[in-house]
């Protein structure tokens, strides 16, 4: 039987290992024609000549490096079906030590290097016939976590960016969706290193592979009609991940600084 993604031209970022590496090698082994991107060269040659891909080392942070990747995925195979927008930094931080440099890189890759693949692909896409799917990956991180605002605040974009393409793409064959993963990977063990006993033993036993079925069913035909969605997966757990809402309203005719102080040990107090 063919795969599920047979006849499919996939690129996928950060591939050279982890989670990246196990989405790269599930599409490939489900048909899909892959382009293996990752800035370590090495790495994203030795994974895509395990799988029969293309390895590219572009840099996703740069509009250039971004659409030279889709680029490169046309020539090679004619055209652009998929998009994993898995490439990312990882940095541990608190406000008092937070390097200013290491900050804005986390945003550059993994936040405008997630925007400007996707813009490539999603115009590539609409110009070859208007179908396809982008998955980006986000984090759990952007709800707050300790030591992680760069990354958790790089990861609520992706998580806007989805919903905002997912609205702007509802009249075309073109679907985004995000995935957020869980997995123990040198990320998990960075996170342990960093803050010892409260990391509670980062996503022991989940493995990257445990991830990928998620991305590829996405990429796929069979989720036709499925926007706008951010899928997480947690072991044996796959949930979806709602948008920001208003949890509860307390209306006065009239605010004052006192009102809104009353609200806040009233009705607001209540809210977790």
């Amino acid at each position: 039987m063919p795969g599920v993604l047979a006849g499919k031209a996939v690129v996928i970022t950060g591939a050279g290992r982890g989670l990246g590496e196990a989405y790269a090698r599930l599409a490939a082994a489900e048909g899909a024609s892959v382009v293996v991107n990752d800035v370590d060269t090495a790495a994203a040659a030795s994974v895509a000549g395990a799988i029969g891909a293309l390895a590219d080392d572009s840099d996703v942070a740069t509009w250039t490096g971004a659409g030279r990747l889709i680029d490169n995925c046309r020539r090679a195979y004619g055209r652009v079906d998929g998009l994993v927008n898995n490439a990312g930094l990882f940095r541990l931080a608190g406000p008092r030590e937070q390097d200013p440099e290491e900050f804005r890189r986390v945003l550059e890759v993994n936040l405008l290097g997630t925007a400007y693949c996707g813009l490539h692909a999603i115009r590539a896409m609409l110009e070859q016939g208007g179908a396809g799917s982008v998955v980006n990956v986000t984090s759990g991180s952007q709800s707050g976590t300790a030591a992680l605002a760069a990354y958790g605040a790089s990861k609520g974009g992706v998580a806007s960016l989805t919903w905002c393409w997912a609205a702007d793409l509802a009249d075309t064959e073109v679907r985004v969706n995000a995935v957020s993963p869980n997995a123990h990977t040198r990320m998990a063990d960075a996170f342990e290193r960093h803050l010892g006993a409260r990391a509670r033993g980062q996503n022991v036993g989940k493995s990257p592979a445990s991830n990928a079925p998620a991305v590829v069913h996405l990429l796929s035909d069979a989720a036709a009609g499925i926007s706008g969605r951010i899928v997480r997966v947690d072991g044996d757990e796959l949930s979806l991940v709602q948008p920001p809402r208003t949890a509860v309203a307390v209306r006065l005719p009239e605010w004052t600084v006192a009102a809104v102080a009353e609200a806040f040990a009233g009705d607001l107090r209540q809210q977790p």
